[in-house]
Protein backbone atom coordinates (compact mmCIF):
# COMPACT_ATOMS: atom_id res chain seq x y z
CA UNK A 1 0.00 0.00 0.00
CA UNK A 2 1.33 3.45 -0.82
CA UNK A 3 2.58 5.79 1.86
CA UNK A 4 -0.18 7.94 3.28
CA UNK A 5 -0.49 10.70 5.81
CA UNK A 6 -2.58 11.00 8.95
CA UNK A 7 -5.04 13.41 7.30
CA UNK A 8 -6.21 11.03 4.57
CA UNK A 9 -9.46 9.12 4.93
CA UNK A 10 -9.13 5.36 5.30
CA UNK A 11 -12.08 3.07 4.73
CA UNK A 12 -11.96 -0.07 6.84
CA UNK A 13 -14.34 -2.97 6.40
CA UNK A 14 -14.80 -5.18 9.46
CA UNK A 15 -16.22 -8.57 8.51
CA UNK A 16 -17.30 -10.74 11.43
CA UNK A 17 -20.54 -12.51 12.30
CA UNK A 18 -20.19 -11.70 16.02
CA UNK A 19 -21.56 -8.31 17.14
CA UNK A 20 -19.11 -8.08 20.05
CA UNK A 21 -16.10 -8.57 17.79
CA UNK A 22 -17.29 -5.88 15.35
CA UNK A 23 -17.77 -3.44 18.27
CA UNK A 24 -14.35 -4.29 19.76
CA UNK A 25 -12.58 -3.85 16.43
CA UNK A 26 -14.38 -0.53 15.85
CA UNK A 27 -13.13 0.71 19.22
CA UNK A 28 -9.60 -0.44 18.48
CA UNK A 29 -9.67 1.46 15.19
CA UNK A 30 -10.67 4.62 17.06
CA UNK A 31 -7.32 4.43 18.90
CA UNK A 32 -5.22 4.53 15.73
CA UNK A 33 -3.27 7.69 14.95
CA UNK A 34 -5.33 8.27 11.80
CA UNK A 35 -7.91 11.01 12.14
CA UNK A 36 -10.24 10.07 9.31
CA UNK A 37 -11.28 6.44 9.50
CA UNK A 38 -14.55 5.39 7.97
CA UNK A 39 -15.66 2.07 9.45
CA UNK A 40 -17.89 -0.25 7.44
CA UNK A 41 -19.42 -3.39 8.95
CA UNK A 42 -20.46 -6.72 7.45
CA UNK A 43 -21.95 -9.76 9.19
CA UNK A 44 -21.32 -12.34 6.47
CA UNK A 45 -19.22 -12.99 3.40
CA UNK A 46 -21.81 -12.01 0.81
CA UNK A 47 -22.46 -8.68 2.53
CA UNK A 48 -18.69 -8.09 2.70
CA UNK A 49 -18.33 -8.52 -1.05
CA UNK A 50 -21.29 -6.20 -1.75
CA UNK A 51 -19.84 -3.48 0.47
CA UNK A 52 -16.31 -3.91 -0.90
CA UNK A 53 -17.61 -3.73 -4.45
CA UNK A 54 -19.26 -0.36 -3.91
CA UNK A 55 -17.22 1.30 -1.13
CA UNK A 56 -13.74 0.00 -2.02
CA UNK A 57 -12.28 -0.02 1.51
CA UNK A 58 -8.50 0.08 1.58
CA UNK A 59 -8.38 -2.33 4.52
CA UNK A 60 -10.46 -5.43 5.26
CA UNK A 61 -10.36 -7.09 8.68
CA UNK A 62 -11.76 -10.50 7.85
CA UNK A 63 -12.93 -13.44 9.95
CA UNK A 64 -12.66 -16.89 8.38
CA UNK A 65 -15.72 -18.57 9.85
CA UNK A 66 -18.59 -16.61 8.32
CA UNK A 67 -22.12 -17.47 7.25
CA UNK A 68 -23.03 -17.62 3.54
CA UNK A 69 -19.44 -17.30 2.25
CA UNK A 70 -16.34 -18.05 4.34
CA UNK A 71 -13.40 -15.69 4.76
CA UNK A 72 -11.14 -17.66 2.45
CA UNK A 73 -13.67 -17.28 -0.37
CA UNK A 74 -14.15 -13.58 0.40
CA UNK A 75 -10.39 -13.00 0.29
CA UNK A 76 -10.10 -14.91 -2.97
CA UNK A 77 -12.97 -12.92 -4.53
CA UNK A 78 -11.56 -9.56 -3.37
CA UNK A 79 -8.29 -10.39 -5.10
CA UNK A 80 -10.09 -10.85 -8.43
CA UNK A 81 -11.67 -7.37 -8.58
CA UNK A 82 -9.82 -5.46 -11.33
CA UNK A 83 -7.99 -2.35 -10.15
CA UNK A 84 -8.76 -3.01 -6.49
CA UNK A 85 -6.03 -4.07 -4.08
CA UNK A 86 -7.17 -3.77 -0.46
CA UNK A 87 -4.95 -4.75 2.41
CA UNK A 88 -6.54 -7.86 3.96
CA UNK A 89 -5.87 -9.00 7.51
CA UNK A 90 -7.40 -12.26 8.65
CA UNK A 91 -8.60 -12.24 12.29
CA UNK A 92 -9.73 -15.70 13.32
CA UNK A 93 -10.00 -18.21 16.14
CA UNK A 94 -8.44 -20.75 13.76
CA UNK A 95 -4.73 -20.46 14.42
CA UNK A 96 -3.23 -23.59 12.89
CA UNK A 97 -0.23 -23.22 10.60
CA UNK A 98 -2.29 -24.63 7.73
CA UNK A 99 -4.82 -21.79 8.15
CA UNK A 100 -2.05 -19.19 8.17
CA UNK A 101 -0.39 -20.74 5.10
CA UNK A 102 -3.68 -21.02 3.20
CA UNK A 103 -4.52 -17.38 3.99
CA UNK A 104 -1.16 -16.28 2.62
CA UNK A 105 -1.62 -18.43 -0.51
CA UNK A 106 -4.94 -16.79 -1.39
CA UNK A 107 -3.68 -13.25 -0.91
CA UNK A 108 -4.12 -12.22 2.74
CA UNK A 109 -1.55 -9.66 3.85
CA UNK A 110 -1.74 -10.46 7.54
CA UNK A 111 -3.04 -13.10 9.94
CA UNK A 112 -3.89 -12.72 13.62
CA UNK A 113 -5.58 -15.17 15.94
CA UNK A 114 -8.43 -14.35 18.30
CA UNK A 115 -8.38 -13.28 20.95
CA UNK A 116 -6.09 -10.70 19.38
CA UNK A 117 -3.88 -8.16 21.10
CA UNK A 118 -5.35 -4.69 20.36
CA UNK A 119 -1.95 -3.00 20.73
CA UNK A 120 -0.42 -5.39 18.23
CA UNK A 121 -3.23 -4.73 15.76
CA UNK A 122 -2.85 -0.96 16.20
CA UNK A 123 0.91 -1.23 15.61
CA UNK A 124 0.33 -3.30 12.48
CA UNK A 125 -2.18 -0.79 11.10
CA UNK A 126 0.02 2.21 11.94
CA UNK A 127 2.86 0.46 10.09
CA UNK A 128 0.52 -0.26 7.20
CA UNK A 129 -0.43 3.37 6.89
CA UNK A 130 3.13 4.45 7.76
CA UNK A 131 2.02 6.78 10.52
CA UNK A 132 4.72 8.19 12.74
CA UNK A 133 4.31 8.35 16.52
CA UNK A 134 4.17 12.14 16.40
CA UNK A 135 0.76 13.59 15.61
Amino acid sequence: MAETNANETHKVLIVDDEDLTRVLLSRVLERIKVKNISILLAEDGEEALRIAGTERPDLVLLDLLLPKLNGYDVCRELRTIPGYEPHIIILTARGQDTDRDHAREIGADGFMTKPFNPSRLIAQLNDLWQISDSK
